[in-house]
């Protein structure tokens, strides 16, 4: 069985192909990559990890990629709502022009009935992947504890930490969980037209904050502010405006309960309880 993991050079697919690779043979795992020559293609290359090219905007490169294809993960993109449907049509389009006979996809928390505004368009691509009538696993993944990674480490030198959510709760999850789970779902059975929600201790941000003070020893203040206040300090640091509009949407999203999760998968496809977020922050700040 061939499996193609797109977006392997990114940091999630890097460690799907890892999880991939310490499970089944490196010949049954391609990795697909904007840029074959790049650092990490050579990496996967010497490791006897077949490299072709996935250029979600090129068509052409993803039929190319699909051949001989039996499962493939398709990597959530970035972008306007426009070029995301786009290439999400061209990923899907490819895979049931090569025959492909699974598609696993990276999607958002409860995808399918979320208000919280990243949620929209994986609705929206989940429902392409549907109507290809190619047997699907949404992996809904959650916010990952590397996402907060530059503001912990602005905190840690003496920035307090500002939030908006007031006590809205977060299901953070460590990545490489997530990336093991999906490598699980890829090689595994029984899996075909499954929905399954893939979040950790949900968790309000002053909790997180805590966490972070118990792993670190620092004593990180959180200062609760509102949106318009949110935005100012953002544009007195000079963040670009549409990423400080995508920030304030983010804990505004947060705050209205887009991130928390009632149920999760994730333990029952790891076969092991998952990395808390008190060991996930001890891994990366340690």
């Amino acid at each position: 069985m061939k499996i193609l993991v797109t977006g392997a050079s990114g940091h999630l697919g890097s460690k799907i192909v890892e999880y991939l690779a310490e499970n089944i043979p490196t010949s049954d795992i391609i990795s697909g990559v904007r840029d074959i020559q790049s650092e990490k293609a050579q990496r996967f290359a010497a490791q006897g990890i077949e490299v072709r090219e996935t250029d979600f905007e090129k068509k052409d490169t993803l039929v190319q990629a699909f051949q001989g294809i039996d499962r493939v993960f398709i990597v959530s993109t970035f972008g306007d709502i426009e070029s995301s449907i786009r290439q999400q049509t061209h990923a899907v389009e490819a895979a049931k022009e090569t025959g492909v006979a699974q598609i696993v996809y990276s999607s958002a928390p409860r995808a399918d009935v979320s208000d919280f505004f990243l949620a929209g368009i994986h609705r929206v691509r989940e429902e392409i992947i549907k109507e290809s009538g190619i047997p699907y696993v949404f992996v809904r993944n959650n916010w990952y504890v590397e996402n907060e990674l530059a503001t912990i480490q602005q905190c840690l030198e003496g920035a307090p930490w500002v939030t908006t959510a007031g006590e809205g709760k977060v299901g953070w999850v460590y990545r490489p969980d997530l990336a093991e789970v999906t490598a699980n779902v890829l090689t595994g059975k029984g899996h075909d037209n499954k929905v399954y929600e893939l979040s950790g201790e949900n968790l309000t941000q002053q909790q997180f904050v805590d966490t972070i003070n118990e792993v670190t020893g620092k004593r990180i203040a959180l200062l609760a502010v509102d949106d318009a206040s949110y935005g100012d300090m953002l544009k007195d640091a000079n963040v670009p405006n549409d990423v400080a509009a995508l920030l304030v949407m983010v804990q505004k999203g947060i705050r209205e309960g887009g991130l928390e999760n009632a149920h999760s998968d994730l333990e029952m496809l790891l076969r092991r309880k998952p990395t808390s977020v008190k060991e996930a922050l001890q891994q990366l700040l340690n």
